[in-house]
């Protein structure tokens, strides 16, 4: 191989790193999933936060009261009650034959790296010597079929999360190479240019708990064409990053979502 053939090599898979690596805001992950939902049983909702999807963690007890975590089904929203480990919730009341949603709302919270490293639950001006804010905004939406339901009216219904990812049909119709869009909204509008990235669950023990098997940008209508190339859970996650409103107090507010689902 001459020389120049061995630097367009190093430079494409370069490329191909940075294109597929995520970098800080990608290394932390949020989804909603359920466990063997049974129609005529309760629903056991699993809410991960992590650095290692798929595996389930506990949430951190000082980041626990910020969550809000629920379920709407055919008949609107259903409250799941937090047990143990901290990550599990569940309803009341027994599945129907239904598309449900799993949602994790979580209220902002203000991070602050100190001159250390460390991160505080604080603001900038509240951090002496801070390097740097981030002012997080997150939310996760689980789309379950119960009983082998592929009804779209629920799982391609916007819940007014302040980001959130739409499937425009169905993801259990979707089978691995064939097209699922996926839309962005932002504050319930179409947002253009966000990052979307995605990976299943076995991807993670082939390439590492990082790197992301798809990765696109939004165009216009906050749209993105996603392909599954295999079978199982997928998470795909959006992100839109602003300047924070007044200055001092923090660097910049940052809006996450992710979109959970299963492609048979």
């Amino acid at each position: 191989m001459t020389s120049i053939k061995k630097l367009s090599l190093i430079l494409a898979l370069a490329a191909l790193v940075a294109f597929i690596s995520p970098g800080a805001l990608w290394a932390h992950d949020m989804w909603g999933t359920a466990e063997n939902p049974t129609v005529g049983k309760p629903l056991t909702a699993n809410i991960g936060y992590g650095h290692h999807y798929p595996k389930l963690e506990n949430i951190p007890e000082e980041e626990l009261p910020f969550f809000q975590v629920y379920a709407v089904g055919p008949d609107g929203k259903i409250d799941l009650t937090g047990g143990s480990p901290n990550y599990v919730f569940t309803s009341k009341d027994n599945l129907a034959k239904s598309t449900y949603l799993v949602i994790a709302d979580v209220k902002p919270i203000y991070w602050s790296r100190t001159p250390g490293g460390d991160w505080s639950m604080k603001r900038k001006d509240e951090t002496p010597g801070a390097t740097e804010c981030g002012y997080y905004i997150e939310g996760a939406k689980g789309i379950i079929p119960v009983g082998g339901d592929t009804t779209a009216a629920l799982a391609t219904k916007p819940q007014g999360l302040p980001i959130e990812i739409v499937p425009l049909s169905h993801p259990s119709t979707v089978k691995p190479g064939q097209k699922l869009v996926l839309q962005v909204l932002y504050q319930g509008k179409p947002l253009p240019g966000a990052e979307v990235k995605a990976r299943y669950g076995g991807y993670a023990a082939l390439a590492g708990d990082t790197a992301q098997a798809y990765a696109d940008t939004t165009d216009q209508d906050g749209k993105v064409t996603f392909v599954p190339l295999a079978a199982g859970d997928w998470i795909v996650i959006a992100r839109n990053k602003t300047a924070y409103e007044g200055p001092g107090t923090c660097d910049n507010t940052d809006y996450g979502t992710s979109l959970h689902f299963d492609i048979k």
